[in-house]
């Protein structure tokens, strides 16, 4: 527990982890809690992707344009984001294995959960929270669900990450076009490349907001049965008396 959020070790699927590493690499890391390589990895994916052309690659494939697909990807940079792509996914896997036998381990010798930090600046605590919330929020615009769960710093990326693909795409202009029954002109307006992006991080930052409040709420159950054992586990009061 510290000032930028709540920090744990949870014990997710290592094949869930490496399909949101697929999905959007760096997203598998920051269900593990691993959030300077989360970042590193997420950056690289936008920046590589974008100056390799590979989005672009993937819409022409998909419309049988395949010459223009050849012509959009630069073989260079387009390699080497393969090397990190298959590295995030593998390293995710591997880390979630580790972390979930080093949890096991943790579990012999139980260490005291932080209840309440108060700071000048925020005030950080446990409580039991609606996963649906989390969810909803970050449907509703990604890095809210974080928010509502103490992690500000990776709320902050997640926002500016995704009003960065909002301004860059077009997606919202679009969508009042497409609304006032302009269809061409919404299609027109909207950038591939960019747009591209979205579903993984709204699906990435859902999941991992609901996820995270799930551990959270077991953290939450996990202080309250250390606390009572270790205030009543020891009592000498007798509820029940043997008769005769």
């Amino acid at each position: 527990m510290s000032l930028l959020g709540l920090t744990y070790t949870s014990v997710p699927r290592p094949a869930m982890v490496a399909w949101w590493s697929a999905a959007f690499p760096g997203f598998g890391h920051f269900i593990l809690n691993q959030y300077a390589r989360g970042v590193l990895l997420t950056l690289t994916e936008v920046v590589i992707n974008k100056l390799s052309g590979l989005n672009e690659a993937i819409v022409y494939t998909f419309c049988g344009r395949f010459a223009d697909a050849t012509a959009a990807v630069d073989e260079n940079l387009a390699f080497g984001y393969a090397a990190i792509y298959l590295f995030a996914i593998w390293d995710s896997y591997r880390s979630s294995k580790s972390q979930g036998r080093l949890r096991a381990l943790s579990r012999t010798e139980p260490q005291p959960i932080r209840r309440m930090l108060v700071h000048p600046l925020e005030v950080q605590y446990i409580e039991r929270k609606k996963p649906q919330t989390a969810l909803f929020y970050s449907i509703l615009f990604p890095g809210l669900g974080q928010l509502f769960n103490h992690r500000f710093c990776l709320a902050f990326y997640l926002m500016f990450l995704w009003w960065s693909f909002i301004w860059t795409s077009h997606a919202l202009s679009a969508c009042l076009e497409l609304l006032y029954g302009s269809v061409s002109r919404s299609t027109a307006m909207l950038s591939a490349h960019w747009l591209m992006f979205m579903p993984s991080v709204i699906g990435g930052a859902a999941y991992h907001a609901y996820r995270g409040t799930n551990e959270q709420n077991k953290l939450f159950r996990e202080e309250q049965r250390a606390y009572l054992e270790k205030t009543y586990g020891r009592t000498e009061i007798a509820i029940f008396t043997e008769s005769g």
